[in-house]
């Protein structure tokens, strides 16, 4: 009876063993694991950083083409400035800017054949950034209509800011249309049929219009304009 205890004593002691040994890595990983959180959270405690997304406005083009020699182009822009108040011991600002867009189209000649218009609209930031483009084209005929928006995500220095000063951004907005849209000169035919012809290519489209065209197209008169601006208060 004694050796029977003896016996059942020893295989509870093993088990209790092993447990043990199981446990205490165990445990040791948890701590790991907390000290790891607790200094995570101690870095980020340590780094402020703010991110600001603003809606600044609508843009809207139309054409229309009723007849040969009938051809009407439309469009509008209604942008607005932002304020926004931030603290001046930022480590990071990374700011967003949302635009809205509606295309129109409505072309009711149906012989002879016209080639479908395309719409580009663009936003970038003043001395901060490239331009970001957003650019489709509709149909060849009928009537259609496209609306969306697109943004420009960029970062704001904010090394030397004090309390105080006061950052003023201004957005550059382009938008025009292919045909219907002010060339740099009067070589239009020529270049809306290269424009056409890139389009369709997809490794050069956004190499050859996005780096090249566009920018040239958008920085003629009345394909363009300044945005009321984004104001930055730091404080």
């Amino acid at each position: 009876m004694r050796t029977c205890c003896v016996k059942n004593g020893l295989v509870v002691g093993v088990i209790l063993l092993f447990i043990s040994i199981a446990v205490q890595p165990a445990i040791a990983t948890v701590q790991q694991s907390v000290d790891f959180n607790d200094e995570v959270k101690q870095s980020l405690n340590n780094s402020q950083g703010e991110y600001v997304s603003s809606y600044i406005g609508e843009l809207y083009m139309l054409v229309e083409k009723e007849g040969l020699t009938h051809l009407h182009f439309h469009r509008n822009g209604s942008t607005h400035a932002s304020h926004h108040y931030l603290d001046a011991d930022l480590d990071e600002l990374k700011i967003e800017l949302i635009l809205n867009y509606t295309a129109e189209m409505n072309y009711t000649l149906k012989l002879p054949f016209y080639f479908a218009p395309i719409f580009a609209f663009g936003i970038e930031i003043q001395n901060i950034t490239d331009c970001e483009w957003e650019y489709f084209k509709l149909k060849h005929h009928g009537y259609f209509i496209k609306t969306g928006n697109f943004s420009i995500v960029f970062n704001v220095d904010t090394s030397s800011v004090e309390s105080g000063d006061k950052v003023i951004i201004y957005p550059i907005i382009y938008y025009f249309s292919i045909p219907f849209t002010a060339f740099p000169d009067k070589t239009n035919k020529s270049l809306i049929s290269f424009i056409r012809l890139i389009y369709h290519i997809p490794i050069l489209n956004d190499l050859l219009l996005s780096n090249w065209l566009f920018p040239i197209i958008g920085n003629y008169k009345y394909n363009s304009f300044i945005s009321p601006p984004l104001v930055l208060f730091f404080e």
